[in-house]
């Protein structure tokens, strides 16, 4: 949609039927992550980063069972990404997230660390990260890009 109200409201037609409810509902989301000010700006004049957390809104205006994200923090300055770990953390549905974010991924519950289309590692975040960590060191000192 051309703003991001008129993506959050179209994301609420079909649950809110009524106009001003749905206007209201799309604005609680909005200001939820601190939007709202940017509400009726057309989203191509927005950074990438707001452009992702509108996108977000949009979803939690329905308020899904669960959420599945892509690299969430993709383009995000530091204050927007704080503002998206806190809102995530602060949420009750599931979360499944794709990230390479590593502190995002340890705010996480579990974490799965993928390896050439496998799942490599599966358990606590700061392990995985840990191991993921370590892997790449190997990897790097491997290929002599590291002394």
């Amino acid at each position: 949609m051309p703003t991001g109200r008129e993506d959050v409201e179209l994301s609420l037609r079909r649950s809110v039927r009524n106009t001003a409810e749905r206007r209201s509902r799309a604005e609680a989301a909005l200001q939820r992550l601190g939007l709202l000010h940017l509400a009726d700006q057309s989203i191509y004049e927005l950074s990438g980063g707001e452009r992702q957390l509108m996108a977000l809104a949009a979803v939690l205006a329905v308020d899904p069972n669960v959420l599945v994200l892509d690299e969430p923090s993709t383009l995000l300055d530091l204050r927007n990404r704080e503002l998206l770990r806190g809102t995530l953390a602060a949420l009750d549905q599931q979360i499944i997230l794709s990230t390479h974010d590593l502190e995002l991924a340890l705010d996480m519950d579990r974490v799965l660390v993928i390896e050439d289309g496998r799942v490599a590692f599966d358990g606590a975040p700061a392990e995985a990260v840990a191991t993921y960590r370590s892997w790449c060191m190997q990897g790097l000192n491997a290929a002599g890009d590291v002394p």
